[in-house]
């Protein structure tokens, strides 16, 4: 059976959102149950309602009549897209970022996305940088979210930074220098 109504709010990078019917009930609806697209706030759309077994409430599926791109939002994953240009769909600027920790945050659409070094492409964010990303989970389930597949850093590399041979910062035994060589 096939029910209408329209879009009332779509998180693009949780993935999902609400359809308020024509009988005034919002219902769930995930980006998976939209054939490829994803849900706009105002997308008048028809679907399918099913009741989700865990939560016992209503899910739309066979979602029909949405007009966002599903593939805008998709985060890169656990260090995805590392070493690989930049093709964020997000931009912002840093807000703030300690080079000792490795870590900062990013200012996007007025809140605080978390940023790690290893998720940089090339170079090491700067306050003030202006930075193109996409947004992914930071941990599964806990809602906050991070900054991956990042370019636009403008400080310097930090891979290799000092360590010359070793692992001692630069310093130990030089070619040919053992003990007793002096």
């Amino acid at each position: 059976m096939s029910s209408t109504g329209s879009v009332k709010n779509y998180n693009p990078f949780k993935g999902f959102g609400f359809i308020t019917g024509a009988d005034g009930q919002d219902v769930f609806v995930h980006v998976s149950a939209c054939n490829g697209m994803a849900p706009s706030a105002g997308d008048v759309v028809t679907y399918d309602v099913t009741m989700n077994d865990k939560t016992g409430k209503p899910n739309a599926s066979n979602v029909q009549g949405c007009t966002g791109s599903a593939e805008a939002a998709k985060g890169g994953g656990k260090g995805g897209g590392k070493g690989a240009a930049g093709t964020g769909t997000c931009q912002g600027t840093v807000k703030s970022y300690s080079g000792e920790k490795g870590w900062g945050f990013v200012e996007y659409n007025g809140q605080d996305i978390f940023l790690h070094i290893k998720n940089c492409n090339g170079g090491t964010p700067q306050s003030g940088d202006w930075l193109t990303f996409d947004v992914a989970d930071a941990v599964q389930g806990n809602g906050k979210l991070m900054a991956v597949n990042i370019s636009g850093c403008t400080g310097w590399s930090e891979k290799g930074k000092g360590k010359g041979k070793g692992d001692k910062g630069g310093y130990g035994a030089m070619w040919g220098g053992g003990k007793g060589d002096w």
